[in-house]
């Protein structure tokens, strides 16, 4: 036989008689494996690494076609499977499968808990990570199934964002958020709409420490000050509109500010006057019960009188503040509240303990109802509340106490004003005169009190006192942690009361 050589020329091959050309190897022979979630057995696409061979990756259905090796039959091979969001898996071959390989992986379980500063479980914060969303429960945990590493995102309403970066060393973390510190300023809501005064005020923002503003959307006396998507408000005539909401709101984005309403809540004039149904009621007579000012108010026991204040509250932050604040979120006291009669409430003893229960429990369920419907839609809840209940044992016949609402809102706002404390409290002749001490002694009083997640973010006055102590005030507040708002009747700010920017 003639044997054929193949030459390696520049020129045209030439074959050597009695030799031919060597046909290519033959393919390795494939066998298939299959990769599938160990928790719901759902196709997984994987990557596949066999010793001495490049890696493959699996199809949409899971599946892959792996190429056998002969060696494997005399040192059994280990395959290594790996996919993201699952632990590695692995499945040794030492001969040539008959039937479909099936590795199965387990997913990596990331379990976490979100807490405050004090460790305290931080609830409705949302937690992000790769792709994936979930929110934390009651107790601030978490879990993240099929985990991969990356940047954990937490946001929560009244906190400031956070983000850490996990590498999956660890399954089980504990994350801290910290309170947003915020610095703001009361606005009526004719000085909102004030071009001067609004000016002004975002001058005072742009030069100060100053963060924030809090604009009144319902005030003392049930009016609506600007217009609003809720036809109740129209039905009883309480809508004078002051300014033009969705301007005050880019306004406040482009200069950083955060954006804070305040709803007065259940002193409410106009729907309680039209209402009767849903109005705390004079026994005397069944007529709605008015106060010393004859303003009437909404029963805080009966549901159906949350709806208007909640309404509100959901337009307003549907509308782009960051924050609902309710004020007179509580039950009536400055009138005589012997003549006082509710849907849901009896007693015999208007300062009866378990009168005061009841009291505490319906103020509380009104904001945690808040809660429900605001923490969802991006916005904290906030409740501002008579300082005398930071340092006194009962509610005060109100149904506030910082053990009651600790966990029913995100901001506790306690209104410390000296003109608010009769003269000789604890030995003041005239309170005003000693505006560091009551700050000092409410505040210290009030946060070992406070022992859920909620913060405080207290209320400072503007009158009565000088520049020098309201910065004094406000550094006693921050020395805790705290931010501030400060209050004036009547908007009048000025930077030399402000700390610098």
């Amino acid at each position: 036989m003639t044997a054929l050589v193949l030459a390696a020329c520049a020129g045209p091959g030439v074959l050597a008689g009695g030799e031919g050309v060597q046909p290519p190897a033959p393919p390795a022979p494939l066998f298939s494996v299959e990769v599938v979630a160990a928790d719901d057995s759902t196709p997984l696409v994987a990557s596949i690494a066999a010793p001495g061979a490049t890696a493959v990756a699996t199809d949409g259905a899971g599946a892959a076609a792996v190429g056998w090796d002969e060696a494997w039959e005399l040192a059994p091979a280990t395959l290594t499977v790996t996919a993201p969001g699952f632990r590695n898996g692995a499945v040794s071959v030492g001969a040539m499968p008959d039937e479909v390989v099936q590795v199965r992986l387990d997913p990596v379980v990331l379990d976490g808990r979100v807490v405050t500063p004090d460790g305290v479980g931080l609830p409705g914060t949302i937690v992000t990570l790769a792709g994936q969303e979930t929110t934390t429960d009651q107790d601030g945990s978490f879990r993240i199934v099929r985990a991969e590493p990356g940047t954990i995102l937490l946001t929560r309403p009244a906190w400031s964002d956070t983000e850490v970066v996990w590498e999956s060393s660890s399954l089980l973390i504990e994350l801290e958020m910290v309170p947003l510190m915020i610095r703001a300023l009361r606005v009526s809501g004719d000085k909102a709409g004030d071009d001067v005064v609004w000016q002004q005020l975002l001058d005072l923002a742009d030069t100060t420490a100053v963060n924030a503003l809090v604009i009144d959307t319902k005030d003392e006396s049930g009016t609506v000050m600007r217009d609003v998507d809720v036809q109740t408000a129209y039905d009883v005539g309480a809508v004078v509109p002051y300014y033009d909401t969705d301007r005050l709101i880019a306004d406040m984005d482009a200069h950083g500010i955060y954006k804070i309403t305040r709803i007065v809540t259940f002193q409410d004039d106009p729907l309680a006057t039209s209402r009767p149904d849903l109005a705390t009621r004079n026994v005397v007579d069944g007529s709605p019960w008015e106060n010393n000012r004859g303003l009437a108010w909404l029963d805080p026991t009966d549901r159906a009188a949350w709806e208007y204040p909640l309404e509100l509250a959901v337009e307003s932050c549907r509308r782009g503040f960051d924050e609902i604040q309710f004020d007179y979120v509580r039950f009536p006291s400055d009138g005589d509240v012997d003549e006082l009669e509710f849907d849901g409430l009896t007693w015999t003893d208007y300062y009866a303990e378990e009168t005061e229960q009841q009291r505490l429990v319906t103020v509380a369920a009104f904001l945690e109802e808040a809660q429900n419907r605001l923490n969802p839609l991006g916005c904290a809840v906030a409740a501002d509340i008579f300082a005398i209940t930071l340092e006194s044992p009962s509610d005060e016949g109100i149904g506030q106490s910082p053990e009651s609402l600790a966990d029913a809102v995100d901001v506790l706002s306690p209104m410390i004003y000296t003109y608010t404390y009769a003269p000789g409290w604890k030995g003041f002749e005239n309170p005003d005169d000693h505006a560091v001490e009551i700050v000092t002694g409410a505040l210290d009083a009030g946060i070992p009190r406070l022992d859920g997640f909620s913060i405080y973010r207290p209320w400072l006055q503007r009158a009565f006192i000088t520049d020098a102590e309201i910065l004094e005030i406000q550094r006693i507040a921050e020395d805790r942690g705290l931010g501030w708002m400060l209050w004036s009747a009547n908007t009048e700010f000025n930077s030399t009361m402000l700390p610098p920017g």
